[in-house]
């Protein structure tokens, strides 16, 4: 029987404590703030709660940038003998260089498979899918069948977020100058939602608590779900959105999850969302 290990990026935002667990390798992203680069989760000095305190008043603008190839490389060589097939599932090609990074990597690799896949997802809609797959591996389920876990996968995950600004999505090239120009004159705040590697826009609202009703309106509107994320970027609101939609899901397939510092540069302090899987 072919032993099978998941390879991520740091964008699933899969909590430390469950890669540790299920045996997820995490191969950290990068952000920029000033002439200084952190390594996603791994540099000391620089804790999520800080960043998103800091990032209204930084003087410039963070930047973010995937690792190279050589660190997936070394990723994927730290597992050989522990695994004979690897799948490395990253975020959205449409959204980051991640995918092309990963697949020249294991290039560079002998002695072990590696499949590399594109979520169309990112933060906890790629985490929930890493975590299914290391689910299935740790029973013993072949690369051809956690694949086909993967795919099915991708049609069942949404990912919903009330942004409190589009100045960071703006920033990011996501939306066009006029449009978030009216949006920050008029205090919009969009609720987008990522598809299949695509942002589209859901809507707006004016308050954080209009946020949360409709983000549980759309989360309920899914239906049964298999698991559930909240995610947010130190908004108000976490608590209250938890607990309204705690009973959608079973408590153990039920996180609240800080976002990555590399997707929040792109979106901004005080956001709220959720990543759901609906079930089969």
């Amino acid at each position: 029987m072919s032993r099978v290990r998941i390879v991520t990026d740091s964008t699933s935002d899969v909590p430390p404590e469950v890669a540790a667990r299920l045996g997820i390798t995490v191969v950290p992203a990068y952000v920029q703030i000033g002439g200084h680069s952190y390594r996603d989760g791994l540099s000391a000095g620089l804790s999520r709660a800080e960043f998103y305190a800091q990032l209204p008043t930084m003087p410039v603008v963070p930047t973010t940038a995937v690792p190279p190839a050589h660190e997936f490389a070394v990723a994927y060589r730290s597992l050989t003998g522990a695994a004979d097939e690897l799948i490395a599932i990253v975020v959205s090609a449409n959204l980051s260089g991640m995918y092309g990074v990963a697949c020249l990597g294991a290039q560079d690799v002998s002695g072990l498979r590696v499949h590399v896949v594109d979520s169309g997802q990112a933060t906890m809609g790629l985490g929930w899918m890493a975590i299914a797959a290391a689910e299935a591996a740790a029973s013993g389920e072949s690369s051809h069948e956690i694949l086909a876990l993967i795919e099915d996968m991708k049609s069942r995950v949404r990912v919903y977020a009330m942004l409190d600004t589009v100045e960071y999505l703006r920033r990011s090239g996501r939306v066009g100058w006029a449009r978030a120009k009216a949006a920050q004159i008029l205090r919009i705040k969009p609720i987008v939602q990522l598809l299949l590697g695509k942002v589209l826009d859901v809507g707006q609202v004016r308050t954080t608590r209009r946020a949360i009703d409709r983000l549980v309106e759309l989360t309920r509107a899914l239906g049964p779900l298999e698991r559930l994320a909240i995610l947010h970027t130190y908004a108000s609101g976490v608590e209250e959105l938890h607990h309204r939609l705690a009973d959608i899901c079973s408590s153990a397939q039920l996180l609240t999850v800080a976002v990555t510092t590399i997707i929040g540069a792109h979106v901004g302090p005080r956001g709220l969302g959720v990543a759901a899987v609906i079930a089969r």
